[in-house]
């Protein structure tokens, strides 16, 4: 790939919004034992002149120059007003979690944007879940727990994303306060055929459990990975099992429906 310096990275931000050529998708998350869904993950995509394009095509760059504080706060945005759709529209309200990359995490203006954007749209913060990284959390541990301070206090759900990618992940337990754990694929991956991992990932559920956090399994895709998760008591599963990414108005076609009447 073209090397690209910081002003064409800027550029091509720019022309892809002039172009809306970024779209939000949603995956669906499910509960392990029911099998319904129960909320969403807010995912970038991107139609750059009729090429689709999945994140790790120019979210790397954004990232190295800063860009990426402006589509983080973009998504969030489309994730708010989609939500003042739904309640428009009488839709059942489902939560949607958002990553938070590691500069808009650290941007002094971070948490004012966000109560900014709820409050324009006037969304229950409750309703929508910020993905700290772990690697985010560890590289500026005072930073991130003042961040998590602060949106908690807001009403904000808060999760760790990648969990255990890391050599710091019970660490981070210790010093930030959060409510969800995502379990990276990995586990999810080797769990049918590692004993030792399988002994790993049911010690992390266990500890959730106790610290009442919720966990999410990640990138499930087989029928033998759900009913092992459902065994052990992962609360919420994510994967191509069920479904995979899909644009916002294939998710409400297929999801959501309008609340009876009281």
């Amino acid at each position: 790939m073209k090397f690209l310096d910081k002003k064409q990275i800027e550029e091509d931000f720019r022309k892809g919004m002039q172009n809306k050529e970024f779209q939000v998708y949603l995956q669906p998350k499910f509960d392990t034992k029911t099998e319904k869904i129960v909320g969403a993950e807010a995912l970038i995509r991107r139609n750059k002149q009729g090429t689709f394009l999945l994140p790790q095509a120019f979210v790397p760059s954004y990232e190295k120059t800063g860009v990426i504080t402006k589509l983080d706060v973009w998504v969030f945005d489309q994730v708010c007003k989609t939500l003042k759709r739904w309640i428009q529209k009488k839709y059942k309200l489902l939560p949607i979690s958002v990553n938070e990359s590691r500069r808009h995490l650290y941007h002094k203006k971070h948490v004012q944007e966000l109560e900014r954007i709820i409050n324009y749209y006037h969304i229950p913060a409750q309703f929508i879940e910020l993905e700290m990284t772990e690697s985010a959390v560890v590289n500026n541990i005072e930073v991130a727990k003042e961040a998590e301070r602060k949106v908690h206090q807001i009403g904000f759900v808060v999760s760790m994303d990648d969990f255990g990618t890391g050599y710091s992940s019970f660490h981070m337990l210790r010093q930030i306060e959060i409510d969800v754990l995502k379990i990276d694929k990995k586990f999810s991956d080797q769990v049918l055929e590692d004993e030792t991992g399988k002994i790993i990932l049911e010690s992390i559920i266990q500890m959730a459990k106790r610290l009442h956090i919720r966990t999410v399994a990640e990138g499930i895709e087989t029928k033998e990975q759900v009913a092992y998760l459902k065994q052990i008591g992962c609360d919420w599963i994510q994967g191509y099992y069920f479904a995979r990414p899909m644009p916002i108005p294939q998710f409400e076609e297929i999801y959501l429906k309008p609340k009876k009447e009281e």
